[in-house]
């Protein structure tokens, strides 16, 4: 077990955690299919939320799958998956699977986490299909919260951004992401390791000042010193969630109004309805298709790029013909719509 130098947390308690998976994720219905997995790094972090599943799994009667992701970015990473497997499979009902990151020296330093993320995320989302498991869960905590959104602020993210990450996040069907722990901190999932004996170990990367995230988290020291606490900036970001839901709901009413035409390919939506809402509303409605026509990229368009072409859609002046995230963009004001068509398509009778 790893010293941590973090005082003060409190050690969850198991009805506690058995209380959040009824409520907020639907209890035993997650485990139909294949059961549940979890994602273990050998950290505090993960391997006290792998025990409070592992603990309320058993009890279900259900299967646990936990995925450790050697990433090969540092000479001690596959010793380190291997001792999270061997003490793993101490646990009755958990099955553990080690994946590897096979990228072949590709990997370019100044992304090297976004990357390593990414194939995280892909190397596990790949086994889960194969398993017949749907949700995955994840060990991100209110510090971590906190870290997202000032992360988000400083890269200018608007409302969405702002909100944090999900405790429940929907990329499709058969892949759910499941955050139960957003409510704790990070002391307090120490304390559940400390108080249960569990092994943990620490990542160094997690500290490094080279990584833009962690030199953020060595920031938040200072603003907590000014009231600005992990605490406080995940009320805000629960706020800006509930104000998201309502844009999100009235958007949606609006996307059925507006959208005229949305075939494979191609979408026609009425320039009329969208210059009668709210700009932000109509934003919304504009990024809604968007995502229809292109699956969603971490590094698509930022959105500031997207709100110029919006504010030019809505202009009187006349609209010249953009590409924008694979996406051509149109506008007839003779039939007062507003077409886009994929970049593949533009070329194509329609």
């Amino acid at each position: 077990m790893a010293a941590d130098g973090r005082a003060g947390g409190t050690p969850i308690r198991q009805e506690d955690f058995s209380t959040i998976m009824t409520s907020r994720f639907k209890g035993t219905a997650v485990l139909s299919g294949g059961g549940v997995a979890v994602g273990v790094s050998g950290g505090p972090d993960s391997m006290a939320l792998c025990h409070l599943l592992a603990q309320w799994v058993s009890g279900e009667n259900g299967l646990l799958h936990a995925f450790t992701v050697d990433h090969g970015l540092r000479p001690e990473s596959e010793k380190e998956a291997w001792e999270v497997a061997e003490r793993l499979s101490e646990w009755p009902g958990v099955t553990h699977h080690i994946l590897r990151w096979d990228h072949e020296g590709e990997v370019v330093d100044t992304r090297i986490q976004e990357a390593a993320r990414t194939a995280r995320y892909d190397l596990m989302r790949e086994l889960m299909r194969e398993l017949g498991v749907t949700h995955l869960f994840l060990a991100h905590h209110r510090d971590d919260q906190a870290e997202t959104v000032l992360f988000r602020l400083a890269h200018g993210s608007g409302l969405d951004g702002l909100c944090g990450m999900a405790a429940r996040q929907v990329f499709a069907e058969d892949f759910v992401l499941c955050r139960p722990l957003l409510g704790y901190s990070k002391a307090d999932l120490i304390a559940t390791c400390e108080e249960r004996g569990l092994f943990y170990h620490r990542d160094p990367s997690n500290e490094a000042e080279a990584y833009a995230r962690a030199r953020m988290r060595g920031s938040m020291e200072v603003l907590a010193h000014e009231g600005l606490t992990p605490e406080r900036l995940s009320v805000t970001a629960g706020r800006l969630a509930r104000a998201k839901a309502a844009l999100d709901e009235i958007a949606e009413h609006t996307r059925e109004k507006a959208v005229i035409e949305n075939l494979s390919g191609r979408a026609v939506l009425s320039l009329e309805v969208l210059r009668s809402v709210p700009a932000e509303i109509g934003l919304r409605v504009l990024l809604a298709v968007m995502g229809e026509l292109v699956p969603p990229d971490p590094y698509g368009p930022r959105l500031e790029r997207v709100e110029t072409l919006f504010a030019d859609l809505m202009k009187p002046e006349a609209f010249r013909k953009r590409t924008l995230s694979k996406i051509v963009f149109e506008r007839k004001d003779k039939t007062q719509s507003i077409i886009l068509t994929l970049e593949a398509r533009a070329g194509e009778k329609v």
